[in-house]
This record gives C-alpha cells, structure tokens and sequence, in this order.
C-alpha cells in the first residue's frame, strides 16, 4: 500500500522559489534519504510535508488522505518530525521526554497506557537505564535514540528527519542510521531523512531523492542516483565510486582536473 505521496508541491520563501512541481510517490516501511546541495531544499521539503511550512501549490497524501486537511492532532498521529535540535531548557527525565511523544493521543492528560507504551518503547529500544536520567547529560547519539523513541510514541506512519547524525561521531552516526533502518523495517514506518553524507544515505537508504535547481533532479535506488556524471553535475566535484555489493561507496577526488577512472 502506498504509504505517502507528493504531488506537484511547490514552495517559495517570498519571491523566492525553493523548489517546483515536486512529485513522488513512496510506500510503506522505505527509508528514504534526501540529497543536494546546500539551499536545495532538502529541511523545507520535510517541512512542506509535515505542514509546518505551507505551499504555495500542491499536496501531501497519507493513504489518499491530503495532510494539510487534516487537524492538528491527526496530523501528529500520523507524521512524526525530528529537527536538527531539540532543546530541553527545564530538567526533564528521558521517560518524560518520550512521554510527549504521546500528546497528540492524550492532549488533556497522560493514562497509564501511555506511560505504559513508554515504558515498552524503552525497553525495546534499551533505553530503560536511562529513562530517570536529564535528557541535557546525556550524549548526542544517546539524546538522537530518545528522540527517535518519542516519534515511535507518538505511533506516527510517517517519520521525518532533518539531518539525524549532525554533530555526532562516526560510531553514533553509524548506531542512528542503522536505528532508523531497523525501526522504519519492523515497524513498517516510512522513513524520510534529510542528509549531506552522501555514503550513510547510499549505505542505509531503499531510495534516493536529489534536489537540485529547484526539482527533484533524480529518484531512484543509490546505485542509480549517485553516479559520477549525476554528482560532478549536482555538486560540481569529481568522484571515484566504489561498488560495495550493491552500494555504492563515494570517495572525492583532491583535483578538481584530476579525471576520474571508470567504476
């Protein structure tokens, strides 16, 4: 069943359009990385489909329903959507972090279904040990996985992300983008994820969409997006690519004139 769909959306911040005509179509439990340059539009495309930006055209279906129709609380059953920070300025406990996770179910006051399916969520994701500490003393890969955690509480069909491994290590890199993979697999959530390190999108992503002047330049498997041509054209630096079973592996050349050698 197809879980989420684009059609003809456009944005433009004044006079100054973002992108144009975007359209796709994406099914259900896909990972879905987004590509381009910086100013590509990439973070305002997330936003266009959770609604917190409108368009000036187009709509965003969830199972043929149009997202901008639906109310706010329905809405946030539906997609959950993870910035690039997340600031607690109050102390508050990791339990109680994933716990708003629950409010668009519980608007007036949390039951003890909620704390429960918390506490689950927790434990499924190994989480319990901290769920008494301050979310603020915690590591940047460990704050990502609770706020990764909250979205599951929120029991959303649709997962937004807006570039999930900025600031963290490699090692955390590496446990996030494996977390949202296993999560978006089991769960049979859609994942969409804006992201600059083109070889964590090709090695965890099903799909890739490129933007670029405005458009959705390509979409497709990684193999098929991330190829020399598509890159020196989209970022303007030459490449050798590497075929890991499947996945491509992007190394930049040092020169700009150094000319790169085939696949």
């Amino acid at each position: 069943m197809v879980d989420l769909k684009i059609n003809g959306l456009s944005f433009k911040y004044e006079k100054h359009p973002v992108f144009t005509d975007v359209n796709c179509i994406i099914s259900k439990g896909e990972v879905v990385s987004v590509v381009g340059k910086n100013g590509a539009g990439k973070s305002t495309l997330l936003k266009c489909i959770n609604h917190i930006l409108k368009p000036v055209k187009g709509n965003v279906y969830i199972n043929d329903k149009i997202v901008a129709a639906l109310p706010q609380l329905e809405r946030a059953k539906k997609i959950g959507y993870l910035s690039q920070q997340s600031e607690y300025l109050f102390p508050t406990t990791v339990f109680d972090v994933v716990l708003t996770g629950r409010f668009p179910h519980s608007p007036v006051r949390y039951t003890r279904q909620d704390e429960e399916i918390v506490a689950r969520i927790l434990a499924d994701m190994e989480l319990s040990e901290f769920s008494q500490r301050y979310f603020s003393h915690l590591s940047g890969g460990e704050q990502q996985q609770v706020l990764i955690a909250r979205a599951l509480a929120q029991g959303a069909d649709v997962l937004l992300f807006d570039e999930p491994t900025n600031n963290l290590d490699l090692k955390h890199q590496l446990q996030i983008m494996r977390l949202i993979r296993t999560v978006a697999q089991e769960k049979q959530i859609t994942s969409i994820q804006a992201i600059h390190d083109l070889n964590l999108a090709a090695a965890f992503s099903d799909k890739i969409i490129l933007m670029h002047k405005g458009r959705i330049f390509k979409m497709g498997v990684p193999l098929d997006v991330l190829t020399r041509e598509i890159i020196l054209e989209c970022f303007d630096v030459h490449v050798k690519i590497y075929n890991h079973g499947g996945t491509p592996h992007i190394v930049m050349l040092e020169s700009s004139e150094t000319r790169p050698v085939e696949n």
